[in-house]
């Protein structure tokens, strides 16, 4: 008689609990940040794009992650700005993660020596900036810059770009990044249809000048024409140089003025149609103090 009282208590319980064998998506556990990767090779010159990834949260959580940046050089090494642009000492450089986004991107500036040197090395340290925001995995990526000038900065590819995934790169709020370090950004309008356009932002820590270089690689197909748009103080884009040739021409917009520490789109327009190929170019942007 006892063992059957124990048994029903037990079906109770049973039908009382989840029998899921997975956690709900929507019930997440506690979101952390982590580094996309712990290493990464760069050369002299060419600026570097870090990402940091939310591990953890469902597909419809809200996160509000807050972290801090930190370049650490490492003894007979990588030296602040001789070979690279150190973030502020000691508070680093703020950053967060918030709604829907599941990452973010840092870009640290890599400065071009006239002298030779051997592989050196510093690192970036990531930390939390509120009692709410975990770090997960190590704590350092470590950058190496080489001397040679054949490689581009990469987070996880070699595009000098990180264009995210369409239809992203569609929109100037979700625009993807490109870096000015000479090295070339292979895209597609996979997908899109004629009039459409493709973004990318650009900033620079110094007043300079940039060129940027358009080339269609679609086989005998499509005319792209090449933007430039700034951010006005109203925070709206507005075309600030163009460069429109007919047909499959390359397109090229040459030494323009910019400034320090504002926000540039490169747009790539899709002008006009001659065939069925999906439309290929590849874009470069460099620039000169």
């Amino acid at each position: 008689m006892k063992f059957a009282r124990i048994l029903i208590l037990l079906l109770l319980i049973h039908g009382i609990l989840p029998q899921a064998s997975y956690a709900s998506p929507d019930v997440p556990t506690a979101a952390t940040l982590a580094w996309d990767r712990v290493f990464v090779s760069t050369a002299e010159g060419i600026d570097v794009w870090l990402r940091i990834n939310v591990i953890g949260a469902g597909p419809t959580e809200n996160v509000n992650l807050k972290f801090i940046y930190q370049t650490f050089g490492q003894q007979n090494s990588a030296t602040p700005n001789d070979d690279y642009v150190p973030t502020n000492w000691p508070d680093g450089t703020k950053g967060a993660i918030s709604g829907n986004n599941r990452v973010a991107y840092i870009k640290i500036d890599i400065l071009n020596n006239t002298y030779s040197e051997p592989i050196e090395q510093f690192q970036v340290e990531l930390r939390s900036d509120s009692s709410s925001t975990v770090i997960s995995g190590p704590a350092r990526v470590t950058i190496a810059i080489a001397r040679s000038r054949t490689m581009n900065p990469a987070v996880g590819t070699i595009e000098s770009c990180i264009h995210v995934v369409e239809p992203n790169n569609n929109f100037p709020t979700s625009a993807g990044e490109i870096a000015a370090s000479g090295g070339w950004c292979n895209s597609n309008f996979s997908g899109e249809q004629i009039r459409d356009l493709d973004y990318y932002r650009i900033t620079q820590s110094t007043t300079g000048r940039l060129t940027i270089r358009l080339e269609n690689t679609t086989p005998d197909q499509h005319d792209l024409d090449l933007y430039l748009y700034y951010r006005n103080g109203s925070g709206q884009y507005e075309t600030y140089l163009q460069s429109v040739n007919s047909g499959q021409q390359a397109e090229t917009i040459i030494d323009a003025p910019i400034a320090a520490n504002t926000n540039y789109l490169i747009g790539v327009y899709w002008a006009s149609s001659s065939g069925s190929k999906v439309p290929t170019y590849r874009l470069n942007a460099t620039f000169r103090p």
